[in-house]
């Protein structure tokens, strides 16, 4: 459990990031609305993309073929959402600076396994400026909430 709630502080660091850097003028404060953190822990904790990827990396089937068993032929958004993630970081270099989402988008497209996840993501020197770049927003933003 500490490992997923890592990977979920990073992912979360990463989606605040690409926001900014290809959305800038994004408010905080919506990340921490539904569809923010609210729908990033329901997905890793009980989605429909959560329940096939965890198939996807124990078994070795093809999304299509998990979709078909599980799913009864619906479609995935996750992996096409790392895609064309990855599409977009691509086309700025930055594949680098969001290592959490390019190895999603590797394993996905059966370029990395599973299991080489948290190698991908172990100590990477973004994360640690990020990290403080984050906690004085959100210090900021608990500072100026509106009085209840």
């Amino acid at each position: 459990d500490n490992t997923k709630a890592a990977v979920i502080r990073l992912g979360l660091m990463e989606m605040i990031k690409f926001v900014d850097t290809f959305y800038g003028g994004s408010k905080l404060s919506t990340f921490f609305e539904s569809c923010g953190v609210a729908d990033l822990i329901t997905t890793c904790y009980g989605g429909r993309n959560r329940r096939v990827c965890e198939q996807f990396v124990k078994t070795g089937k093809t999304i299509k073929e998990l979709e078909d068993e599980l799913l009864g032929g619906q479609k995935l958004q996750g992996p096409a959402t790392a895609e064309e993630v990855n599409g977009m970081l691509k086309s700025k270099n930055l594949t680098d600076k969001f290592p959490l989402f390019t190895a999603v988008h590797r394993i996905c497209s059966k370029e990395l396994k599973g299991s080489d996840l948290i190698d991908q993501i172990r100590n990477h020197p973004e994360h640690q400026s990020v990290h403080l770049h984050f906690d004085i927003k959100i210090v900021w933003w608990f500072l100026n909430l509106p009085k209840l």
